[in-house]
């Protein structure tokens, strides 16, 4: 049975909605952002390579600090002014991109100030939620909000192509800037909690406290070192599917699109299932074993797989770290103090999401040294490592949960 509980509450059910349209627009202006650069660069994918890095480093950089600002805060206000600042950034890139104002040095001062509040954004939202839901409806609320965004994740592209195809890349930044008052008027009925805090203390001092937190919790730390090495070495199919498809396979852009689509259809399903099953799934060793599936399907790659085999490949690995990132999600805010949300959400974004360029780094220069192939195979053989790791030390003691 669908665990779709978290709905019965009204705010959530209110922010739900409005989320889910407003993270189909999110897709379109990374669409829309990448073909931009490519435009303003002369299709350089050096320039391609650093607006990613703009994009994501500040969550790398400032997420533990953005972590403390919003224990230190009423988690909703911070969110609402995240999604104020992503509306104000997305109407600045459709005003200049329609005036011809536009350059590639603004596009990169843009992506890093929106980098900078993505850092505020993933740790104030799922904060939020958590306010929103309680924690046992949260295992709900999660898995509901990654399904809608899994949904955004395929139509967003989608859609964005053909509005860049017909209309242009600004009008992508404009539908991306009126999809936020949609959230954004949901986030106003949400009423303020009362926040749990604890003695007054400076903002290293509360980043200390929170590894200090993480280090005594072996469930924590355990998922937090797998979280790392599949983030920075095992998800990096940004960067490898166009040089797989173009080098491997020998094959045009259509066929990388139905790889991105196997791939997202994949966590989609993966999604909908911890809807149905994140209360069996949800527990340590589960969600490691989850990450050595993932780990076990990029390992396929040694054998360079065809066309046909990498769709199904793909549509494995979405669902299985699909499975394994919401599990490990889910876990870190029900097994975290409620005073401590917002430090330990920026933890996991910063070792999900924040690693990004370092992992992209990696596997650019495994691609180039030992071709495409080998940059998803090493980056498995890692993973697995790290999990089996893991797994045996979460094994060998009385209780994974302490």
């Amino acid at each position: 049975m669908v665990q779709i509980s978290a709905l019965q509450y009204p705010e959530f059910r209110r922010y739900f909605v409005g989320q889910a349209v407003s993270v189909v627009g999110t897709w379109m202006q990374s669409v829309a952002g990448a073909w931009l650069v490519l435009q303003l660069s002369h299709d350089s994918a050096f320039a391609l390579a650093v607006f990613g890095a703009f994009s994501y480093a500040p969550v790398l950089l400032f997420g533990l600090y953005a972590g403390t600002v919003v224990d230190r805060f009423s988690h909703r206000d911070v969110l609402l002014v995240t999604q104020a600042v992503s509306l104000v950034g997305a109407a600045l890139y459709a005003v200049l991109t329609t005036t011809h104002i536009i350059t590639l040095p603004i596009v990169m001062v843009l992506a890093a100030a929106l980098g900078v509040n993505q850092a505020l954004y993933f740790p104030a939202r799922q904060a939020t939620v958590l306010e929103m839901v309680g924690r046992g409806e949260l295992a709900s609320a999660v898995a509901l909000n990654s399904t809608a965004f899994n949904l955004a994740r395929i139509i967003g592209p989608a859609v964005g192509g053909i509005v860049i195809a017909a209309f242009g890349v600004a009008v992508c930044f404009w539908l991306n800037a009126v999809s936020y008052l949609g959230v954004i008027a949901a986030l106003l009925t949400v009423r303020r909690r009362p926040r749990t805090e604890g003695p007054p203390q400076t903002a290293v001092q509360l980043i200390g406290e929170a590894l200090r937190y993480v280090a005594r919790t072996p469930s924590l730390a355990g998922l937090f070192l797998l979280l790392f090495v599949a983030g920075t070495f095992g998800a990096n199919f940004n960067l490898v599917l166009p040089l797989f498809t173009r080098i491997v396979l020998h094959a045009d852009a259509d066929t990388l699109g139905y790889l991105f689509a196997a791939q997202g259809l994949g966590s989609l399903v993966g999604a909908i299932t911890m809807t149905i099953a994140g209360g069996v799934l949800l527990e340590p060793r589960r969600i490691v074993m989850g990450g050595l599936l993932f780990a076990g399907m990029e390992l396929v790659f040694l054998v360079m797989p065809s066309f046909g085999q990498s769709i199904v490949l793909l549509l494995v690995i979405g669902w299985s770290f699909a499975v394994y990132s919401i599990g490990t999600n889910t876990f870190v805010q029900v097994r975290s103090p409620d005073r401590m949300q917002g430090r330990m959400v920026s933890l996991y974004s910063m070792l999900f999401i924040g690693v990004t360029p370092i992992g992209n780094i990696w596997a650019g220069i495994v691609a180039h040294l030992f071709g495409p192939s080998a940059a998803v195979w090493m980056g498995g053989a890692l993973t697995a490592v790290a999990g089996l790791a893991v797994l045996g030390y979460f094994m060998s003691r009385p209780s994974s949960r302490g």
